[in-house]
């Protein structure tokens, strides 16, 4: 079913914008299962299993992709509840130009090892490197290319103190990367700077204008599911890190990160991966672990076997399929905290420009920031705006489950109207996509919480997603997912 409404605008009425129903998550396939507890679906175990492998990979994300693909010459079959691979990294394709779901962009690497796996994997990254300038700040309706480097902020209508104290925070961030080779815990008293919020840390600790933190807080939305309040000051600042580096640079596909879960599934091998399948419980044996699934086509249970298990899910999910799981319990995974989010993909714009490939927004609460693709196409040709819009932090998965898609199309096409009058107009159709819980949140103390007291394995368990880290970013998720296919090979040699 295609929903309509009125273009906004000048000339209102011109014509009618299709609305797709909401896409995103599919909240009632775990929901069903876990949610309330005492009326869930109760699922008993079947007999015999009816897969044994040696590995069982729950989560077709990046870290579950990814350990699927280092441990691609194993037995190993990949669980996921969703309809597509990819976890926040899918795409969609409008017109026959593909476009992001979701995360759009990645660091190119300057670690040899990773630029050697990322050729590996058949992507060529020169290709990808975004040309300048990548990021863009929208500021009280004009626009301010190279926002994070010293000629964009001079540019900057504030006043000239924080002028200075933008400068001063860009310079210290590029130093700090130049000292370090990786923002890895012991570097940068991270403990010390986990303890405050960005904002806390740019007004009180530094004596910073307040200026800057109305500024960064779009980014910090976007990149990390809270305002410049609401999280981490060491979390923040190790994401800027590369935003105001002086030889950082970003890639990007016009399908986004989609790309990357592409090729790691085409190395895993893409007949391993069963989708639609909902893990709803784990019974760790002396020999085995066996995982009751749901087949969401089937409409039934089965077992899988498995020597070792990777759970490549977020920890909400993790705390109930470990429940009762010896050496697990609930109360280790209650730190973790996740951003609700939404994006929209308005489809068949002519015309729209934008300065940078990253754009964010500055004083809009509908969203945060803005990706164009084609981000340069000849003229006429039809692009697709993709919308990125995290909800307020903490809360709102409730009142997003229970929220009509229209009012959330109009809320998002009434923001962009303010920047572009007359989009709703030329636009054919938008696409909202919802996640419930798209990233963890690195609020103030929330490293400091799970650093070393978190246990990535235990017994035929494995840990994997970037949320081990704190740090919703797709190096991280791919990294965990290393590290786990790592230790699934070492015990499957003992």
């Amino acid at each position: 079913m295609i929903n309509h409404i009125k273009a906004s605008g000048p000339n209102q009425g011109a014509k009618m914008l299709n609305i797709k129903p909401w896409s995103g998550d599919n909240p009632s396939a775990c929901h069903r299962h876990f949610y309330p507890a005492d009326r869930g679906l109760h699922v008993s175990w079947p007999e015999p299993p009816q897969i044994i492998t040696q590995v069982a990979v729950v989560g077709a994300g990046l870290s579950g992709l990814s350990a699927a693909y280092q441990l691609r010459d194993q037995e190993v079959v990949i669980l996921e509840a969703d309809a597509r691979p990819g976890g926040v990294c899918k795409s969609g394709e409008f017109r026959g130009r593909p476009y992001p779901e979701g995360a759009a962009y990645f660091l190119y690497p300057m670690d040899r090892h990773w630029q050697n796996f990322y050729q590996e994997l058949g992507l060529d990254l020169e290709a990808a490197l975004i040309p300048e300038p990548v990021s863009c700040l929208y500021y009280r309706g004009q626009w301010y290319p190279e926002c994070f480097h010293a000629a964009g902020i001079r540019q900057l209508p504030i006043s000239p103190q924080g002028k200075d104290d933008f400068l001063r925070l860009t310079q210290q961030l590029a130093a700090w990367e130049r000292e370090t080779d990786d923002f890895a815990p012991a570097n940068l008293e991270w403990q010390r700077l986990d303890r405050v919020s960005l904002k806390h840390y740019l007004e009180v600790v530094q004596g910073h204008s307040s200026e800057l933190a109305p500024l960064l807080d779009p980014y910090c939305r976007s990149c990390l599911g809270g305002g410049a309040a609401q999280v981490s000051a060491w979390a923040a600042l190790y994401f800027l890190m590369s935003e105001c580096s002086g030889e950082a640079r970003s890639c990007a596909f016009p399908e986004g990160d989609a790309r990357l879960a592409a090729a790691l599934l085409a190395g895993a091998g893409p007949a391993r991966l069963r989708t639609h399948q909902v893990v709803v419980g784990l019974a760790e044996q002396p020999e085995n672990v066996r995982l009751l699934v749901w087949d969401q086509h089937q409409q039934q249970p089965y077992v899988v076997q498995a020597e070792q298990v990777i759970l490549a899910v977020a920890k909400f999910a993790v705390r109930r399929l470990l429940s009762g799981v010896a050496g697990w319990s609930a109360e280790m995974f209650q730190p973790f905290q996740y951003s609700t989010y939404v994006v929209a993909a308005v489809c068949g714009v002519e015309g729209i420009k934008t300065p940078g490939f990253e754009n964010w927004i500055v004083g809009q609460t509908a969203f945060s920031d803005v990706v164009l693709q084609p981000w340069r196409s000849a003229p006429g040709a039809p692009q697709v705006l993709i919308v990125y819009a995290p909800q307020p932090f903490p809360g709102q998965r409730q009142a997003l489950l229970q929220e009509s898609v229209q009012i959330k199309a109009a809320e998002i096409l009434t923001g962009l109207e303010k920047i572009w009058p007359g989009i709703s107009r030329g636009a054919e159709e938008i696409r909202l996509y919802r996640y419930g819980h798209a990233q963890v949140v690195p609020y103030p103390g929330f490293l400091s919480r799970i650093r070393g007291r978190i246990p990535w394995r235990q017994g035929r368990i494995i840990l994997a997603h970037s949320d081990l880290e704190g740090l919703p970013c797709v190096e991280m998720a791919m990294l965990s997912g290393y590290r786990a296919a790592n230790w699934a090979r070492q015990a499957l040699r003992e």
